[in-house]
């Protein structure tokens, strides 16, 4: 039995226990420590080492927060050097700090499913070049083979068979934007030594060859919108020749969002702060235009003239814009693929975030100059975001969707227990606290106003969304 070691992993080993071999993957560096000590005598027995040749029997790994675990293991190595009887309650001190630690991140295969199957699907991704066994998986996770397959088939709508081929042909799809790679290479990279077995399983996966495949990705696509689509067609593999951009808004040289910008190198920024006329894209000569309404186009004529222009419905669903772009590109299996990574990614920060989302109700607003903006529980991917799949709780008597503007005087009215600021500029913030009326607010009396750096906060793309998770989790985890 085979367990896999990532940063942050522990595991308790008994004396009695037979010895287990550890091995890194070629180019690999493995750093483990070694705690050993005594259960009853912690005084006369405790070492620090750093070799390591044992692993945990029966291959369950646990998980720990790296750097808190890194302090703590110092912290022990300094007690060591201390002599004398306070050297040893140091240790023991210390020790014991270690291992409620530890024994708090430890988990049981039966404590959480969810863990476990993404334990596995970890794995998956970390092994797609190597031959994995899907028998191997059902162990990994610490449960029979007929309770894995059910739980990792709600957790992911397939069976992990099938979820380890998506993996393996999305991650395929990726190598083929790259015109040098050779479909020989390709296969090896995502575990297929015959590259005839790999076209025959692309095919029967994508519903064409990888050759024709390779074809369809050479479509030069441009993206006019106010939003940031281009997001959408990284996500789907897909590097467009010219996307809207905000160089007054974003701190990078090209306009894109920085978690962006290094990715759409090659693609030509479009100023969506001033009107992005159609000469100007036409000119790229792109097989395919994505549009969305812009304020200031009503009066160019010469988009619909072009049969290569697609508009794109306004929603306030970022799975519906994914959708529909994903359908007129023929990459609707990807783009499911992707939804389904999210959700998951959701799922995990609401339960990393149950200690803040069970106190208290939340009340959102954006400060514009002269203008506070109340955002209402429905119609906006973000409070979409924020009251239902993270699980905030929003104040009652905010019904509303979408949001509210020139609303400071019901702000004043609501007078909310916990107040968010979203995509609002300093000083903007700073003309409404200076207000007495803000000065009197609940939330303000009480230190319950949250004001985060969300200049980057993006929930309607999946890349921006869950860079955005990850930097919610950040903030509102130190609360």
């Amino acid at each position: 039995m085979s367990s896999p070691l990532s940063e942050g992993s522990f595991f308790f080993i008994h004396k009695e226990e037979c010895s287990y071999e550890l091995m890194a993957d070629p180019g690999s560096t493995l750093k483990l420590t070694l705690v050993q000590y005594n259960v009853s005598d912690l005084k006369n027995e405790l070492m620090v080492a750093t070799s390591l040749s044992l692993l945990n029997s029966g291959g369950i790994v646990h998980q720990s927060a790296s750097a808190l675990t890194d302090t703590l293991l110092s912290h022990l190595r300094q007690a060591m050097s201390v002599k004398g009887e306070l050297g040893s309650m140091r240790k023991q001190l210390t020790l014991y700090e270690l291992l409620l630690h530890l024994h708090a991140h430890q988990r049981t295969p039966g404590r959480n499913v969810n863990d476990s199957v993404q334990a596995t699907i970890s794995y998956m991704e970390q092994r797609l070049s190597k031959p994995l066994q899907i028998s191997e998986l059902p162990q990994l996770a610490g449960m029979t083979q007929s309770s894995y397959c059910r739980a990792f088939k709600k957790m992911t709508g397939l069976t992990p068979g099938n979820y380890l081929t998506q993996l393996r042909m999305l991650k395929a799809k990726e190598l083929m934007s790259d015109k040098h790679a050779a479909l020989r290479d390709i296969a090896v990279t995502v575990g297929y030594q015959d590259e005839l077995y790999f076209s025959r399983v692309f095919k029967k996966t994508e519903g064409i060859s990888p050759s024709v495949f390779l074809k369809r990705r050479e479509r030069k696509v441009a993206v006019v919108s106010s939003l940031i689509l281009q997001d959408h067609l990284l996500a789907l593999g897909i590097l467009p020749i010219a996307a809207p951009s905000y160089p007054n808004y974003f701190t990078t040289p090209s306009g894109f969002p920085s978690y962006l910008h290094d990715r759409l190198d090659g693609t030509i920024p479009l100023n969506a702060e001033t009107p992005i006329r159609s000469n100007d894209v036409i000119r790229l000569s792109p097989d395919l235009i994505l549009r969305t309404r812009l304020k200031d186009d009503l009066s160019d004529k010469h988009w619909g003239e072009d049969s290569s222009a697609f508009f794109i419905d306004e929603s306030t669903s970022w799975e519906q814009y994914f959708r529909n772009i994903a359908s007129h590109l023929d990459r609707t299996a990807e783009a499911e693929r992707v939804i389904r990574g999210l959700t998951l990614i959701e799922q995990e920060a609401r339960r990393k975030l149950e200690a803040v989302t069970k106190e208290g109700k939340w009340t959102i607003v954006r400060l514009l100059p002269g203008n506070c903006r109340l955002y209402g529980v429905k119609d906006h991917a973000f409070t979409e975001l924020f009251y239902k799949r993270l699980q905030f709780k929003p104040d009652k008597r905010i019904t509303h969707g979408s949001y509210m503007n020139d609303a400071f005087d019901h702000l004043v009215e609501l007078n909310p227990d916990q107040l968010l600021i979203i995509w609002s500029e300093e000083p903007d913030v700073n003309e409404f606290s200076a207000d007495p009326r803000w000065q009197e607010l609940k939330a303000v009396k009480e230190s319950r106003v949250y004001y985060p750096d969300s200049r980057e906060w993006d929930p309607w793309g999946p890349i921006g969304r869950e860079q955005m998770i990850k930097a919610m989790l950040r903030f509102f985890g130190r609360l």
